[in-house]
């Protein structure tokens, strides 16, 4: 399970606790494992396997969704960066994103 999550993480598969409660099942029908010896797959497995293996939990929305929490973490500490090189002050700093410019 432990090498399925980290190749499904390489190749930027979204894990859910959903997801991962599936992937044990079926290695469990691989495997052979009787319904009656089979884990509870509860909250508190899955809290302790996403400890285990130091899985972390990010929300992705839209565009989110396309780029790794490493890029954006680099990209948010080189911004960081050029906030204290230029002397920027909070009160100059605006998001952009869906917001149009309006001149009067």
């Amino acid at each position: 399970m432990e090498l399925w999550v980290s190749k499904a993480m390489a190749e930027n598969i979204l894990l859910t606790g959903e997801v991962l409660r599936q992937k044990w099942a079926r290695f469990a029908n691989i495997v052979g494992i009787p319904q009656d010896e089979r884990l509870n797959l509860s909250e508190g497995w899955l809290s302790r396997f996403k400890e285990r293996l130091n899985l972390k939990q990010f929300r992705r929305h839209g565009k989110a969704a396309s780029a790794s929490p490493e890029v954006v973490e680099r990209e948010k500490q080189w911004i960081q960066e050029l906030i204290k090189m230029y002397g920027y002050e909070l009160r100059d700093i605006y998001n952009m994103d869906k917001t149009g410019m309006f001149y009067g």
